[in-house]
């Protein structure tokens, strides 16, 4: 007596070969999303030219000195709406050059502004900005020329308003 084979099911409608394979395949599809997130949400922080990174360290603290030497403060306030920002020039002597406020993101470079500031008034600017909701920021008022910067950070849950340098009372007391 021989026994039959029972030939009349094809694999892919085996359960147990599904069961077995359910594993690795769910693995895989895991390795494509991770793939995709990280492509699409790709490090702005990294740089690999070291070297120019550091020499321009030094350029950008020769700016910090030369605003403390020509004494440059400011106090900066935010609408309540986040739609336009005041400046007020609180150094002894007249902002030197054009100046213009960026507002620097922690960790997004595609969320920096730049804030073209206009005069409308003796020592004091005023510019439009996009809101943002961002809870952290780094401010910086400085000239488009590069010579000289002021710079602080900003929590906005903190208040509407900071101080960047020197203010005029500081300075002469």
């Amino acid at each position: 007596m021989q026994k039959q084979m029972d030939t009349g099911r094809p694999w892919y409608k085996e359960r147990w070969f599904w069961l077995l394979m359910s594993g690795p395949l769910l693995v895989v599809i895991a390795g494509f999303v991770t793939f995709g997130i990280i492509v699409r949400g790709a490090d702005d922080m990294v740089n690999d030219d070291y070297y120019r990174q550091g020499k321009d360290i030094n350029l950008e603290l020769k700016r910090d000195l030369a605003a403390r030497s020509l004494g440059i403060g400011a106090q900066v306030m935010f609408s309540d709406d986040m739609r336009s920002v005041r400046v007020v020039d609180t150094s002894s002597k007249p902002l030197p050059g054009t100046p213009e406020l960026l507002l620097l993101h922690p960790t997004r470079q595609q969320g920096d502004q730049r804030i073209v500031l206009q005069r409308i008034g003796d020592k004091l600017y005023q510019g439009v900005m996009k809101p943002d909701q961002t809870n952290h920021w780094y401010v910086r008022l400085q000239d488009t020329q590069g010579r000289w910067r002021v710079q602080s950070e900003w929590l906005p849950a903190e208040g509407t308003m900071i101080t960047l340098g020197k203010t005029a009372t500081e300075q002469n007391p």
